[in-house]
């Protein structure tokens, strides 16, 4: 009985440990879009199985797979491929693969159109009592921007689709594959001061078309934000689609490169966005790339996150060094006890207390001001040249502009200078200090403050939190960090 009470408990704990395993690998979700022109073949739809495992997908958005009747298909590593059919042509078609360890969340599927579809999946959560995680995941494909520009109705009737497949209730969460073929384009000061960072990132690229003034529309009546627009990574792996421009005169083909296939989710769930870029270099070949979304469902408990209120900090500091304002405080502070009225409990006069405390404070003592930043200078010269470069970056982020290679040389060229005049000026000041050191008269009275005040100075720039005990000719402790070299060397003899 022993022997069995102990393989029970030890394959006990090793199912509790495969369950948790399991929900922490479903907590991260790798949600993508892919156009594949065309997977008719089984080749291919077997190449589009070895990049779901390649790149770590659970669900893939499939545009342009080019099928006109409607299969559910198992592929290599037990993955299930839903193609959709087509009822007006067959140069479109949408469909899914959903990675095999998601397979069993997976609830229903509907069509709307040829170009929207949809389907809904519940995620346990990890807590018992707690409800299922409730996901839409919606695939689309827009219509070209030439032809939004010839037949605007199409577009609209898209739209219109798509409104349809987003209205779900605010406890779904809300997940956008597609390939809207429209160009968002950089944010600008103008966009930023419109409210519309809470649908687009600092990282678009290209200038807005027709078909991104439609889709910017969209995001921001549904309150959604384009998710591989926020975060920062080279160009190649922000862009989505390769094409290739012929030049009359010369007759060469030179490549271009834009983005115009998005992952979208709801403004509130970008706290569930680990990363979101594009991958060139999949087997399956096609002229997009693939656009993943790398989701933590583990950051559900920050969506209802309550503000922090701002503590109010007084400047103790001069306080407690300070004589005159020690005797201007308690001078304050016994002039309101007094005028105090006697309170009815010791609640209310405990209250009275703190509030005078508060107000003594606020007029003699001041609040602290804030750390300023590890670059922060006053000087004119620097100054000047961070307005000019903000200003110069503004233009770069207009949507209106070509050709940026001039404003990136300029950026570029006063970022330089800016770090040249700082290390200037970090210079400058040691060697201020190093002089104060050295013609400091250790002979009169009171002058070892001032030289420890000095080096405390010099040292207490650096980030090291390791304290160095020194002592005056008295007998008392000044606690300051460890050397370290600044960028200004200190002048010879000064240590």
């Amino acid at each position: 009985m022993v022997t069995t009470t102990r393989k029970s408990t030890a394959t006990w704990k090793i199912a509790v440990e495969q369950v948790t395993t399991l929900l922490v690998t479903i907590a991260l979700l790798g949600f993508a879009t892919w156009n594949v022109r065309g997977l008719t073949k089984t080749d291919k739809q077997h190449l589009l199985a070895q990049d779901c495992d390649r790149y770590d997908l659970d669900i893939i958005g499939i545009q342009e797979t080019k099928i006109r009747q409607f299969s559910d298909l198992r592929l290599p590593g037990n993955h299930r491929l839903l193609l959709f059919d087509q009822k007006d042509g067959y140069h479109g078609g949408l469909g899914f693969l959903i990675n095999s360890r998601v397979n069993h969340f997976f609830r229903s599927f509907h069509q709307i159109s040829d170009r929207v579809v949809y389907m809904d999946f519940f995620v346990p959560s990890k807590f018992v009592h707690k409800p299922p995680c409730k996901l839409r995941i919606v695939n689309c494909y827009s219509p070209t921007n030439p032809k939004t520009i010839s037949n605007p109705e199409a577009t609209d009737q898209f739209y219109r689709e798509l409104q349809v497949a987003v209205d779900v209730p605010a406890r779904y969460e809300l997940w956008i594959l597609g390939d809207f073929n429209a160009k968002l384009g950089k944010r600008s000061e103008q966009d930023y001061n419109s409210g519309l960072h809470k649908n687009l990132g600092r990282y678009g690229v290209g200038r807005r078309n027709e078909n991104g003034e439609r889709l910017l529309n969209f995001l921001v009546f549904n309150n959604l934000f384009a998710a591989n627009t926020a975060f920062r990574h080279s160009s190649r792996h922000i862009t989505t689609r390769t094409g290739w421009v012929k030049d009359k005169k010369t007759k060469k083909s030179f490549p271009y490169f834009s983005q115009i296939d998005f992952v979208l989710c709801r403004s509130r769930s970008t706290v569930f966005l680990s990363d979101a870029r594009s991958y060139g270099g999949a087997k399956l070949h096609s002229d997009h790339k693939i656009v993943k979304a790398t989701i933590d469902l583990r950051e559900k408990t920050k969506l209802y996150k309550s503000s922090k209120t701002e503590t109010v900090k007084y400047n103790t500091t001069s306080l407690v060094c300070n004589k005159e304002l020690q005797s201007q405080f308690h001078q304050a502070v016994t002039q309101q006890v007094d005028s105090l009225p006697t309170p009815p409990n010791v609640k209310a006069g405990f209250e009275q207390l703190f509030e005078t405390v508060k107000t003594a404070a606020s007029n003699t003592v001041g609040m602290r001001q804030k750390n300023k930043k590890t670059q922060h200078s006053s000087d004119p010269q620097v100054c000047c040249m961070s307005d000019e470069r903000h200003r110069l970056i503004l233009q770069l982020n207009d949507n209106m502009l070509r050709d940026r290679s001039e404003l990136r040389r300029k950026i570029n060229k006063l970022k330089n200078n800016i770090n040249k005049r700082l290390k200037e000026l970090e210079t400058e000041h040691a060697n201020k200090l190093a002089d104060s050191i050295n013609n400091a008269d250790d002979t009169k009275c009171g002058c070892s403050d001032v030289l420890y005040d000095d080096v405390g100075l010099h040292y207490r720039r650096t980030t090291s939190t390791t304290a160095t005990q020194l002592k005056d000719r008295d007998g008392r402790q000044s606690s300051y960090p460890a050397p370290q070299v600044l960028h200004g060397t200190p002048k010879a003899g000064t240590v």
